[in-house]
């Protein structure tokens, strides 16, 4: 991991970019909510940004499973600080896996969803199945990023999600079967 991690300085140095900025006294060498969003909104902008704001970074990936430092797939915070890392040299392919969605290779997206909303939602999700049998039924497309904020699919649900963790009040209605006149 730590060689990974010099490795992607030295890549977004000659590359002009500035390098994720990590904590070096940071629990668990860095795996931590911190660092993973420190890294993940220093690489993951535009069309491919994850979150709308380092608040809702750091909300939302309190409920991601921790998983270990030599994570490379699954759904865990361990997966996600991995891709975000190879996000700083490589945004189109790795920002949607260090994501809330995951990406299909740190998690498929419905198990990132529900890790939020069952969570910051249980008015509309009471519980992991529903949220699954739910999620099952909306639409997969577009690919998942933060510019994705209305139309009746699963990456506008995530968005919101991700949204709920720091406004709930707001948020949570969009994420439901009905959309909350947002997500439909």
């Amino acid at each position: 991991m730590r060689t990974l991690f010099f490795a992607s300085l030295l890549l977004a140095a000659c590359a002009g970019k500035s390098p994720p900025q990590v904590a070096a006294d940071s629990p668990g060498g860095g795996q931590d909510c911190t660092t993973y969003c420190n890294i993940i909104q220093g690489a993951c902008t535009g069309a491919n940004g994850q979150y709308s704001s380092m608040d809702t970074c750091v909300a939302s990936c309190s409920h991601f499973p921790m998983g270990t430092a030599a994570d490379t797939s699954g759904d865990t915070l361990g997966c996600r600080i991995y891709h975000a890392m190879n996000a700083v040299t490589d945004p189109n392919t790795h920002c949607i896996h260090a994501g809330p969605s995951g990406g299909g290779v740190c998690g498929m997206p419905c198990d990132g969803f529900c890790s939020l909303v069952v969570a910051e939602c249980p008015t509309q999700y009471p519980s992991a199945a529903t949220c699954a049998t739910d999620c099952a039924g909306y639409a997969p497309l577009p690919p998942y990023s933060a510019m994705v904020t209305s139309g009746d699919t699963l990456s506008c649900r995530i968005y919101h999600a991700t949204a709920a963790s720091t406004d709930p009040a707001t948020h949570c209605p969009h994420t439901g079967l009905d959309g909350g006149g947002v997500c439909q």
